[in-house]
C-alpha cells in the first residue's frame, strides 16, 4: 500500500540515519489513532524522560564506576563505595538514565565520556563517607547511550512489523475499525519493556494510599516490623531500625528524627528507588516516615 503509515514507520525505524525523534513521533501518531494507551505512554516517557528511578526500563540501567570531583586536584577521581549493606552498594553503583531520548542523543553525539549526576538523596548518603560535599557522578560508556537508542528503534520496528503481519497498515492518517480492534494484540512485546511504569510498587503516592495501608500501632514494634516486611524490608533492615529506635530519643514531630533514624529512612528510600522494596519510590519518603510516626504516636 503506497500510503500506509505503518510501512512509512518501518522505513523510518530500519534506517539507521533517520532521527530517533522522527521514529517516535510517527509511532506515537499511529499508537494514538489505534487507541493503544500503554504504548502511547511508553513513547511519551521516551520523548519527555522518566519521572523517577522506579519507572526506568531495564535497557536504561547498568553498573557504572562512580567519580567525585576533587577541588584539590581540580579533576574527577574514582570513588570507591563499600557499605556494610550489599543492597546499598548495588544501588549506588547502578545508574538509571531518566533523561529524554533527545538528551540521550545529544550526550551520545558529544564525543565525550558521558557523566550522569547522582540524585541529591543518593549523594547525601555518600557525602557522609567521603567527609565533604562535592559533585558525584556515574561514568558511563557512549556505547550504553547508543544501546538505549538502538533498543527503542528496534522495539518500534518489531511493533510495526507485527502490525503488518496482522493486516494493520492504515491509509493516510486513518485506520479501519477492524484494524483498531486487532491492534491491542500487537503491543505485548513493547509494553513488557515498561511494565515497571505501571507497576512501580504495590503502593502508589498520595496520602489516601498511605493511610489506607498503614497498620502500625503506637508502641508496638511487631506491628511496625510486619508493615515494613509487607513493603519488602529484610531482617537486617528491621534489626537496624530496632537498634536506631533503642538508641534514639523519641521524636515528637516528623521533623525531629534522630540522626540514626533519619539515616535509616534515607537508606530505605534508596532501596525503594533501586526497586528492592514493594513500594513506589515516589511514595517511599511519606510511607516510611508515617509508619515510624504511627509507632511513636505522632499525628501525620
Amino acid at each position: 500500500m503506497a500510503n500506509s503509515p505503518v510501512l512509512e514507520l518501518q522505513a523510518l525505524a530500519c534506517d539507521p540515519d533517520s532521527d530517533i525523534l522522527s521514529v517516535l513521533m510517527k509511532a506515537k501518531m499511529i499508537a494514538v489513532k489505534l487507541g493503544l494507551s500503554d504504548l502511547t505512554e511508553w513513547i511519551q516517557l521516551e520523548l519527555n524522560g522518566y519521572p523517577s528511578f522506579d519507572t526506568v526500563p531495564e535497557y536504561r540501567k547498568g553498573q557504572s564506576q562512580l567519580k567525585a570531583y576533587s577541588p584539590q586536584h581540580q579533576s574527577w577521581v574514582p570513588l570507591v563505595v563499600n557499605f556494610n549493606d550489599a543492597e546499598l552498594n548495588a544501588m549506588v553503583s547502578t545508574f538509571h538514565i531518566t533523561e529524554s531520548i533527545s538528551s540521550v542523543k545529544k550526550m551520545n553525539n558529544k564525543g565525550e565520556t558521558p557523566f550522569l549526576p547522582l540524585p541529591d538523596w543518593m549523594a547525601d548518603t555518600l557525602y557522609e563517607g567521603i567527609g565533604q560535599k562535592t559533585e558525584i557522578v556515574w561514568v558511563i560508556s557512549p556505547g550504553i547511550l547508543e544501546h538505549v537508542i538502538t533498543t527503542v528503534r528496534n522495539k518500534i520496528l518489531d511493533w510495526s512489523l507485527d502490525l503488518e503481519s496482522k493486516g494493520i497498515l492504515g491509509e493516510g492518517l486513518q485506520f479501519s475499525l477492524r484494524e483498531k480492534e486487532v491492534a491491542p494484540m500487537t503491543v505485548h512485546n513493547v509494553t513488557n519493556i515498561h511494565g515497571n511504569v505501571n507497576n512501580a510498587g504495590v503502593i502508589g503516592s498520595g496520602n489516601g494510599d498511605i493511610s489506607q495501608n498503614n497498620t502500625v500501632n503506637a508502641g508496638d514494634f511487631n506491628s511496625l516490623e510486619k508493615q515494613l516486611k509487607d513493603w519488602g524490608a529484610n531482617d537486617e533492615d528491621i534489626k537496624s531500625l530496632h537498634q536506631a529506635i533503642q538508641e534514639s530519643p523519641a521524636p515528637t514531630t516528623p521533623d525531629n528524627f534522630s540522626d540514626s533514624l533519619g539515616k535509616w529512612v534515607v537508606n530505605m528510600i534508596g532501596k525503594a528507588y533501586a526497586g528492592t522494596l514493594n513500594i513506589a519510590a515516589s511514595a517511599a519518603p511519606a510511607l516510611l516516615t508515617n509508619a515510624i510516626c504511627h509507632y511513636y504516636n505522632i499525628p501525620v
